[in-house]
């Protein structure tokens, strides 16, 4: 489940951070590293921790993977595998393994007390962001980041403690990261999570809180064609699209089945949507860190339709209400209208795919 999130606006682009409570395999996640933590030399998958979820659902053992960057003998106590090898694993497993992937893990081990003068408020993160800043200069790719509550299992670091201040914490990070792109926080404890995705919404101001739900009016007259749109896309456009685009249209497939809607998760996958497959038109100018509001210009430069055009540019526009800082007289709250006109301009960009035809 989505619970929060928001952008980041740093000198080198717009960054994203997403809370999501859940299950690691079921989480539906394409990331380049994925963080956990451990006692000190004590890597064993014990059974209710993520350590014994990776054994159970994956057949990993950290104890059994290659190690590309040792660390722990310094004051970051970390260290990074080497390539999880998926097709090895797929053939040692009897069943499918989960959707999540990743494409190494990175291991914080050892627990450390919070002291008044530390510079960011949960030693672990603050490792953690410090290891994410050597990676590049070792070839090993950072622009997708998962990381569990660090330190907040066995170890018993209370993951509540300075929550206001960890907000802050990633905006710096960001800032001296300049290869990471999207950051996701998960974890099984919704409490935790919870008041971490409150916080989010007092910090942004936001009027109409991540948490809120509106009533979604039965039948949806006149975007019938939406749910088949969404299937037909897991369908037809997966293989050549990445991964991570099946996930969001099946999440808001799932958004579509309930009787009450969450904007800010229908403005999260909308615009992720939207971001793929422009990304993927564009494919040609092999340009990784295209801005969405820049891409859709380039594809009206290209002859797309003006209307096509018009409803690329209100999903991201929604997408970037959600997610951004509210200030000075934009206090707007989001009502049933704002909802049924994005899920409108969605039907017509998911209908009109491949944009990029000579003639309709």
């Amino acid at each position: 489940m989505l619970l929060n999130g928001f952008d980041v606006d740093t000198a080198t682009g717009t960054r994203h951070v997403e809370l999501r409570h859940g299950d690691l395999p079921g989480l539906g996640i394409d990331v380049d590293l994925l963080v956990v933590s451990a006692f000190a030399g004590d890597v064993a998958p014990v059974a209710g921790t993520l350590l014994g979820r990776l054994q159970q659902a994956y057949g990993i053992r950290l104890e059994e993977l290659g190690c590309a960057l040792d660390l722990r003998n310094s004051p970051l106590q970390c260290w990074v595998s080497e390539p999880i090898d998926w097709t090895a694993l797929q053939r040692l497993q009897a069943a499918e393994l989960p959707s999540s992937r990743f494409s190494r893990i990175a291991v914080v081990e050892g627990t450390v007390d919070w002291q008044g003068d530390d510079l960011l408020p949960w030693p672990p993160f603050n490792r953690l962001f410090s290891l994410l800043a050597l990676l590049p200069m070792r070839q090993i790719p950072t622009a997708t980041v998962a990381s569990s509550l660090l330190g907040s299992g066995d170890q018993g670091i209370d993951p509540l403690l300075h929550i206001p201040d960890l907000l802050e914490g990633y905006r710096a990070a960001f800032r001296h990261v300049p290869e990471l792109q999207r950051f996701i926080l998960f974890g099984r404890s919704q409490r935790s999570l919870q008041m971490l995705a409150e916080a989010i919404d007092t910090a942004l101001r936001r009027p109409t809180p991540a948490s809120v739900r509106l009533p979604l009016p039965q039948g949806l007259a006149g975007l019938g064609q939406l749910p088949v749109l969404l299937r037909r896309g897991q369908e037809q456009l997966g293989q050549a699209l990445p991964h991570g685009l099946i996930h969001d249209l099946a999440e808001l497939l799932e958004l579509l089945d309930e009787e009450e809607i969450s904007p800010f998760a229908l403005g999260m996958h909308s615009r992720r949507v939207v971001e793929q497959l422009v990304q993927h038109s564009l494919v040609d100018l092999n340009q990784q860190r295209l801005s969405l509001f820049v891409g859709i210009n380039l594809l009206r430069q290209r002859g797309v339709d003006p209307w096509l055009i018009s409803c690329l540019h209100q999903i991201r526009c929604f997408g970037n209400w959600m997610v951004h800082p509210q200030g000075a007289g934009q206090q707007r709250r989001v009502e049933v209208a704002d909802v049924l006109a994005v899920l409108a301009s969605l039907q017509r960009v998911l209908a009109d795919y491949p944009w990029e035809q000579e003639q309709r």
